[in-house]
């Protein structure tokens, strides 16, 4: 079955999105339900974000080295396989093991999608702009975010480790889409070995390439800053919602509904805020200020309707940084060591994201809530006028 480019990708866009989102909404749940800390629950995910920042370089060098297809393949197994971890377990090592598993996999799948797509419609001479090509993925991203969240939250209301089973089953179904749909003629054809001289080769190039690139390093940086700051919203919100407004499991699935729906809208605003821009990083601080000012209101505010607003703006801002991102990171890399230096800059943002965790989840733990999402707000907001001024 033949079917074309961007087709294959929203299709695979959609899928590695709703496979995961089956859990999104009962995640935390599932961990408290087994006597696991806000602390603990934090430290679980640490394990995944420093284990992507250990393998990030290795696994985006297998996919330029190898073939992105066979990388996204590989990848969606082993994501796979972590969910149904999570599925048999109930402890807390089990729980780290399974988040190791998954980071094996993600790394696999991170930035080989993207490096596929940039490449294949290079090589088709296509003159589609990249804003739209990353807007119209964002959407598709949402539309899975939303069928297996909101499946998920319905589905936890009687068990909380089913969501797990699906989401195995559905990267299963991401692999398979993935051998069927994906295609690189463009690519000479390595067969697999055990030799790691082209991982090696790939990743030095890479390497040298990214510290003689300041405007790449730049972007890594503030990526690595968004991801810092939202690890708070990401682990609490649910307990926010769930525990602190008393709202039933099924309206959770609402919410995070209303979030795709938010990121989305904001994803589709990027064009728009791309063009009105002097330079790429007014767009970013742009995205910075929005994100950060909605992170401090819905902390403070316990009224639920306005919270619940402030929340989902707040989520419209990082759903505009995306594209905006994205598009600026990938017109200043070469198509070779694309993947890597994309697994480059995933690296910065799970370190990033490894240090949010660790704070936000003592600050949560001994402080409040609002504080961990006060204190990631102020940070975003701070930085937003450097970048408004100096750009990229």
């Amino acid at each position: 079955m033949k079917i074309s480019l961007l087709r294959t990708f929203k299709i695979m866009s959609f899928l590695l999105t709703a496979a995961p989102a089956f859990f999104f909404t009962t995640y935390q749940l599932f961990l408290a339900g087994k006597g696991i800390s806000i602390l603990e629950m934090s430290l679980i995910n640490a394990a995944f974000m420093f284990s992507v920042f250990i393998l990030e370089v290795p696994t985006g060098a297998f996919a330029d080295s190898f073939g992105r297809r066979r990388s996204i393949i590989f990848g969606c197994l082993a994501w796979g396989l972590s969910f149904y971890v999570y599925f048999f377990s109930d402890h807390l090592l089990a729980f780290i093991a399974a988040e190791i598993i998954g980071a094996f996999g993600y790394t696999l799948i991170s930035g080989a999608l993207e490096a596929w797509i940039v490449d294949s419609l290079h090589w088709q001479e296509s003159q589609i702009s990249l804003e739209k090509i990353f807007r119209q993925e964002e959407h598709y991203k949402q539309a899975g975010v939303i069928l297996g969240s909101f499946t998920g939250a319905l589905i936890g209301g009687y068990s909380l480790a089913i969501p797990w089973l699906l989401s195995g089953t559905g990267m299963i179904l991401a692999a398979l889409a993935a051998f069927i749909f994906m295609r690189e003629p463009y690519r000479q054809r390595h067969r697999l070995s055990f030799s790691f001289k082209p991982l090696r080769q790939t990743a030095q190039i890479s390497w040298q390439q990214g510290r003689g690139n300041p405007a790449f390093l730049r972007l890594a940086a503030i990526s690595a800053v968004l991801a810092m700051s939202v690890q708070a919203l990401n682990m609490q919100w649910p307990l926010l919602f769930r525990e602190g407004f008393k709202m039933p499991m099924w309206s959770l699935g609402l919410i995070f509904s209303g979030i795709a729906l938010a990121a989305a809208l904001g994803a589709r605003l990027a064009p728009l805020v791309a063009k009105k821009q002097r330079h790429e990083g007014q767009g970013l601080a742009f995205a910075f200020i929005i994100t950060g000012l909605m992170m401090i209101f819905s902390g403070q505010i316990t009224i639920f309707l306005p919270a619940l607003l402030f929340f989902l703006i707040h989520e419209l801002g990082r759903g505009l940084f995306g594209p905006l991102k994205k598009a600026a990171m990938n017109r200043r890399l070469e198509q070779e060591n694309r993947a890597t230096m994309l697994s480059l800059e995933s690296m910065g943002v799970h370190a990033g994201a490894f240090i949010g965790l660790l704070g936000s989840g003592w600050i949560g733990n001994h402080y409040s809530i609002s504080l961990a999402w006060t204190s990631s707000g102020l940070l975003l907001i701070l930085l937003a006028p450097f970048i408004w001024k100096k750009g990229l």
